[in-house]
């Protein structure tokens, strides 16, 4: 990283700071929906885990699955 682009990197494959997720989030997601999670449960599934089909297993992959797309804050840049 440079001092003077802190957003310049020669591996940004490997550096944290230019990570793509979490994404800034500031209200509600249209592409976050029951929809979205129905799909990764699909390719669990396909992967070979059982399914998700009990409330507190589907409201933990959610509270994962935000937990990783989200961040609370609008920081471009760590």
């Amino acid at each position: 990283m440079s001092d003077e682009d802190p957003r310049f990197c020669l591996a940004p494959s490997l550096c944290r700071h230019c990570r793509a997720y979490p994404v800034a989030h500031r209200g509600s997601d249209d592409r976050f929906s029951e929809s979205l999670i129905k799909s990764v449960t699909g390719v669990l599934v396909g992967h070979g885990y059982p399914p998700v089909e009990n409330v507190y297993d589907w409201a933990a992959l959610e509270a994962a699955l935000i937990r990783f797309l989200y961040r609370d804050d609008a920081k471009d840049h760590c």
